[in-house]
């Protein structure tokens, strides 16, 4: 399915997430039928992981399906190999999840459709043969970079004063905020989802992580001045469904520091929520973050919701996050004026 029909595109999407639940249980009947060695080693916590991965498989297709990008799903392909591959499940298991899912889902779908999933699919079964390694940046030998090691260290150690005062200490030898944010912040925890991708770290050190940073977040916004011209008026979001708040975070506090009036809402929530909060403030700019490429549906949602509500009177859209890194032309596709991978990418735009 190319990148042109957008309506096709959503409507499959949404047919996808509608079918998901009942493709899920089919996929691990399935499974667990053709592997009885895996209820004796799981039991039935084995059948319950087995068909949230499967609803996770899903919902990351129906998202790279209303993106209109096949990469993205064989990025969620080489993603999952690797994660699962450091916890002891060979790639054919999901090799083999994926045939299970064509299965089950072509007879349910037009011929078009079809098409369109097994291209997708078959893709993401290519990718599970080469999972691509995470790669390294190396910034150690820069400011940001020692100040990233060290806080880094603190952060997986559960020191919180340490972090906290790692951060003073880098405020004082002069690294900007957005420098903090981008390369210490930001790069920290990068790293904290790759040593718990590769199974090194648990699921409480990457929450403990996650904590601490945004007590270091807190620590330095009541330092911001603002600084340039009264820009307008900002509300930035994360869709219903997003669980990562601190991009959305960093991007509400850097863009209160260079002149805009934000209102941070936080992520996850309902969208009319958002909405509501939108036409309270008469909002000039509505700012959405998306983490994953399982739920641009939902920020297509968000901005169909928008505009149909609001209409001439709508604010322009800014969209930002990793899910974009597939998708450059979602922005454009689905009404959004902006789409950014980065903080400084947005400033960029947003703050010129």
């Amino acid at each position: 399915m190319t990148p042109e029909p957008v309506a096709e595109r959503f409507n499959l999407a949404q047919k996808l997430l509608a079918l998901k639940q009942d493709a899920a249980q089919a996929i691990t009947n399935d499974f667990f039928s053709e592997h009885p060695e895996w209820t004796a080693r799981y039991g039935e916590r084995g059948r319950r992981f087995c068909t949230e991965d499967a609803c996770f498989h899903m919902e990351f297709l129906a998202g790279a399906i209303e993106a209109g990008s096949p990469e993205a799903f064989a990025d969620y392909a080489r993603w999952t190999v690797r994660m699962l591959g450091a916890r002891g499940i060979g790639a054919h298991t999901l090799e083999e999840n994926f045939a299970q899912l064509e299965k089950h889902l072509c007879p349910l779908l037009l011929p078009a459709e079809r098409a369109a999933v097994s291209g997708f699919l078959a893709l993401g079964r290519q990718a599970c043969a080469a999972p691509e390694a995470v790669a390294e940046t190396h910034t150690e030998e820069s400011p940001a970079g020692l100040t990233c090691r060290a806080f880094l260290a603190a952060i997986l150690g559960g020191r919180r004063q340490a972090a906290l005062g790692i951060v003073e200490e880098a405020i004082r030898g002069g690294i900007g905020h957005v420098d903090i944010y981008v390369d210490v912040f930001t790069e920290a925890l990068r790293r904290v989802g790759a040593l718990w991708e590769e199974n090194r770290i648990s699921v409480a050190q990457e929450h403990v992580a996650t904590a601490i940073t945004q007590y270091a977040i807190a620590t330095i916004y009541p330092r911001l001045v603002a600084k340039g011209p009264n820009r307008g008026s900002m509300v930035v979001a994360g869709v219903c469904g997003e669980q990562h708040q601190i991009g959305a975070n960093l991007v509400a506090d850097a863009m209160e520091a260079n002149g805009w009036t934000v209102r941070f809402l936080g992520t996850n929530l309902p969208h009319a929520t958002v909405l509501a909060l939108v036409e309270e403030a008469s909002a000039d700019v509505l700012s959405i973050s998306t983490t994953l490429v399982a739920h641009l549906s939902s920020t297509a949602e968000l901005i169909r919701a928008v505009r149909g509500k609001l209409g001439k009177d709508a604010p322009r859209i800014a969209l930002g996050g990793a899910a974009y890194r597939f998708a450059p032309q979602f922005a454009q596709e689905v009404g959004a004026d902006w789409a950014a991978t980065d903080l400084r990418h947005a400033l960029a735009m947003l703050c010129p």
